[in-house]
């Protein structure tokens, strides 16, 4: 695709800008990427808001983020021509989002965009109504939306310049349509975002949810290269899905679950997706064969990756895949501490796609510059000879840059062969062969880093922080490097020193020395879990810290974001800058921050005990029982939860998730069950339930026919069980007075043999009906 002529208009003589807007006093790179375009772009933020409702005009809404290709292609042809840019200034108050640093703006309006359109992308561009104190509705709208406008009219749609008339015009000519299809968006993204599937009234979360993901998943496994997504491209790393798979199969092995699995990470690591070179991961590969990438790396995806690869290294150590596995988490984290890292100690967020308006100009070769770069090697020859058929550069070219037609044949290096196939080029000896490439990796890098150099996001994100942390501190553990888990150690105490604010939370983003945003819910959640495993990590004085942390900014979360019936808002309360506060459950390039905040909580159970933990965990998870059964593909890092708190958490709150019945505050129950051992008595236990207020449970025996004792029995067993007295009450319900518990009751059982489990029954009222009857087991072992 050709490039926009009008760069050069932009530039005086002198060489200065011939335009300078509001984005210059940006700290966003992206904001800042428009600060000279000719378009008066304005914040998001009142200033906007008040300029459009006193000039009568729509906002035009672009959202993006800095190493967005396509962003690039909009600003270029769109943005940067003069022509359009008097029309937009004219027509329009026109807002540039910075989605990296807004995901909640970004969210509302990606679900209008493909609620509009019936699917989304960026740059996003949507058409927004002014505030107005004539409309109940208010302003903020969304009324019409896109993703990338060509400048003149090509692939079947309109021009810019065209769609801004006819926005434009509706809202002069037909404003009371435009004000209704504006709120029939809005309500209906508000009842997309709003609950994000979650019941006030919870359900049951069954170990049969996640197997039936699990199945679902494998069905989509491709047997040639890889992946779950299918055998087509473009196919994306989305870590969470394969580490679910792996959860699955850690609980039930299965040899053929765990070759899918390792076959999928190698292709990935084998593949031009990954950094064959200087490490770490592209955003995606645009094929079926994760060979040809999107040339984007992002902090969040090499976090997650490398917490991924450390999983499978930790399941299969010892075994051929298992140095794969070590080599990719080695010089991702080499990666990330070389390219990434700010001055504070915390990660950048991202590094562009294209260098020079090329897609991968810096990462591609030809045959002969990779001859060049080794050819002052005492042993060039048998090193590039090796490189040759490492990186499969004697296989022919296998890309062409998509825009530009008129673009050279290069090659994306990858490994066709493994590592074990090449022993020949050093006489068989696998650590010979590894150092020649180590030597190869070297001379290729130095070269390479001469090159012009893809733009870096040099702002720091508090959510892809924890997940490099995270990630760091497993790699570091698992390689026994003490300097990955330094780094993470150094990005955590950059996070907690320069971006905390003065009422205890967290910030979104910094750049240099200035750190703003309150944090939304994927910042502390992501934050908690890096915390959590540094705490994992440290034996001495730090790892107290930050567990301390961790369970502190948690009570903020449970302040700031909790929702009543379970589950978490992504925003903070009555912000009056968005039209729906959103509650996230599915997982994006992220997973969402409601899934690790269960994770988080029963982690910090059983780092603490402290069954508040575990009672939220169950409740969270329950209130999102409705999309897991139904949409468990989409929320594989909450089925992971769903896994973790039925095989960890103790037997009573495992088979709390279970039960059907209302969710309550209890932990998604009105009756919690606690089996604890009589200490110095054998085969002796006291079964210890706790009644939600305003409930009661039938006394043994029952007062009345047709009603549900509250038994314990064990199958095959004869027991001695001794039931409380119980109180007497009467209820709407019944004329006759009832024996029942509440409150907070002990039933002594003995044994005169070991027992596997208890089977315990009991029926829950209030003061004017009864759930239906429960049945539990609960394992002893």
């Amino acid at each position: 695709m050709a490039d926009s002529p009008h760069h050069a208009e932009l530039i005086n003589e002198d060489g200065s800008w011939k335009y300078t807007n509001a984005l210059a006093m940006e700290t966003s790179p992206y904001l800042r990427q428009h600060a000279h375009n000719p378009v008066d772009w304005v914040p998001w933020g009142e200033a906007a808001f008040a300029e459009a409702a006193q000039r009568d005009v729509p906002i035009f809404l672009s959202i993006g983020y800095s190493t967005c290709y396509w962003c690039h292609v909009m600003e270029r042809q769109v943005f940067e021509n003069p022509a359009i840019a008097k029309q937009m200034n004219e027509q329009f108050v026109c807002v540039k989002v910075d989605r990296e640093e807004r995901p909640d703006v970004d969210d509302i309006y990606m679900t209008a965009t493909q609620l509009l359109t019936g699917s989304g992308g960026w740059p996003m561009s949507v058409f927004l109504t002014p505030a107005s104190p004539e409309s109940e509705a208010g302003g903020l709208l969304p009324f019409w939306a896109g993703t990338y406008i060509p400048p003149t009219p090509a692939y079947g749609r309109p021009s810019f310049p065209q769609v801004m008339d006819a926005m434009s015009g509706a809202w002069r000519d037909e404003r009371d349509h435009v004000i209704e299809q504006s709120q029939r968006v809005a309500d209906a993204v508000r009842q997309q975002v709003a609950q994000g599937g979650a019941s006030s009234s919870g359900g049951a979360v069954s170990l049969e949810m996640v197997e039936r993901t699990a199945g679902q998943l494998r069905q989509r496994y491709d047997p040639t290269h890889g992946g779950f997504s299918g055998n087509d491209g473009p196919k994306f790393p989305t870590p969470s899905t394969v580490a679910v798979l792996l959860d699955v199969y850690q609980q039930e092995p299965d040899e053929e679950l765990a070759e899918q699995i390792r076959h999928t990470l190698d292709r990935m690591a084998l593949g031009g997706m990954y950094d064959q070179v200087g490490g770490g991961f592209h955003r995606y590969s645009v094929d079926e064969k994760w060979l040809v990438p999107h040339f984007e790396k992002m902090l969040y995806d090499n976090g997650q990756m490398l917490e991924l690869y450390a999983q499978a290294y930790e399941e299969w150590q010892g075994e051929r895949a298992a140095a794969l596995y070590a080599r990719v988490m080695h010089e991702t984290a080499d990666y990330l501490l070389r390219e990434m890292l700010d001055a504070t100690g915390a990660f950048w967020s991202a590094q562009d796609a294209e260098v020079n308006t090329k897609e991968g100009e810096n990462y591609v070769w030809k045959p002969e510059q990779v001859g060049e770069a080794l050819a002052d090697e005492d042993d060039a020859e048998p090193l590039t000879a090796l490189a040759m058929a490492m990186y499969g550069l004697d296989l022919g070219t296998n890309f062409q840059d998509p825009h530009h037609a008129d673009a050279e044949a290069v090659n994306v290096l990858f490994m066709p062969r493994t590592m074990s196939e090449l022993v020949g080029f050093a006489d068989g000896d696998m650590g010979g062969v590894m150092r020649m490439r180590e030597r190869i990796n070297a001379a290729l890098l130095k070269v390479r880093d001469t090159r012009d150099q893809p733009g870096t996001d040099d702002k720091v994100l508090t959510s892809w922080n924890g997940l490099a942390i995270a990630g760091l501190v497993e790699a570091g553990r698992l390689l026994e490097e003490p300097r990955f888990i330094d780094a993470a150690r150094n990005a955590a105490d950059a996070v907690l020193q320069h971006m905390s604010e003065s009422g205890g939370g967290l910030l979104r983003s910094m750049r240099g020395d200035e750190a703003k945003i309150p944090a939304f819910l994927e910042d502390y959640a992501f934050f908690i879990h890096g915390l959590l495993k540094l705490h994992q990590t440290q034996e001495d004085s730090h790892g107290d810290r930050y567990l301390a942390e961790a369970a502190r900014l948690n009570e903020v979360v449970q302040d700031r974001f909790a929702a009543a019936n379970g589950g978490y808002f992504d925003t903070l309360e009555d912000q009056a800058d968005l039209f729906v506060r959103t509650r996230s459950t599915y997982d994006g390039a992220i997973p969402s921050g409601n899934s690790q905040m269960i994770h988080n909580l029963l982690a910090l159970h059983q780092l603490t005990d402290d069954e508040a933990h575990a009672r939220r965990a169950v409740l969270d998870l329950r209130s999102f029982a409705s999309p897991l059964a139904e949409s468990g593909l989409g929320m594989t890092h909450m089925q992971r939860a769903a896994l973790r708190a039925l095989s960890d958490l103790p037997a009573e709150w495992a088979s709390a998730l279970e039960e059907d019945g209302p969710a309550e505050a209890s932990g998604g129950r009105p009756v919690v069950v606690q089996v604890r051992p009589i200490e110095g008595e054998a085969n002796a236990y006291r079964v210890v339930l706790s009644i939600v207020e305003g409930y009661h449970i039938n006394a043994n025996p029952a007062s009345m026919e047709g009603l549900v004792s509250t038994a314990v029995s064990a199958e095959g067993v004869e027991l001695e069980v001794t039931y409380p007295s119980p109180m007497t009450e009467t209820y709407l319900f019944t004329d006759e007075p009832l024996s029942v518990y509440e409150g907070r009751v002990e039933i002594i059982v003995r044994a005169d043999q070991p027992i596997e489990a208890l089977t315990l029954q009991y029926q829950a009222c209030t003061d004017s009906a009864c759930l239906e009857p429960v049945t539990r087991s609960i394992k002893l072992r």
